[in-house]
């Protein structure tokens, strides 16, 4: 259950805390949210053409995924076809020969 606090509570329980008047129950077993399934996302800024911004949203759309998985995939395959490595997700592969093949161009 989620308890909510309205300011005046909050400003006391802040004003305790920085007084050092503040205990704790140690009994109490604390529960933790689940870990991610995942590894977090850094953002990474691009700029583009807004015809080219266009484009890319067109493409996800198309392939029925967010913009930002699309580039991030894109991203993976570039690289990994630069450092002449082998190993890429099957997903991201199956997805860039999918969108070739509806737009006739190597992804």
């Amino acid at each position: 259950m989620t308890q909510h606090y309205n300011d005046s509570q909050i400003a006391a329980a802040a004003a305790a805390f920085a007084a050092g008047d503040v205990r704790y129950d140690t009994s109490v077993t604390a529960v933790l949210p689940p870990a991610p399934d995942t590894e977090p996302m850094v953002p990474l800024g691009v700029r583009v053409p807004p015809a080219l911004a266009q484009r890319v949203r067109a493409a996800a759309e198309q392939s029925g995924v967010p913009y930002s998985q699309l580039v991030r995939e894109w991203i993976e395959l570039g690289l990994t076809d630069m450092a002449g490595d082998l190993t890429v997700s099957v997903a991201v592969l199956r997805r860039a020969i999918a969108h070739a093949a509806q737009t006739g161009h190597a992804a």
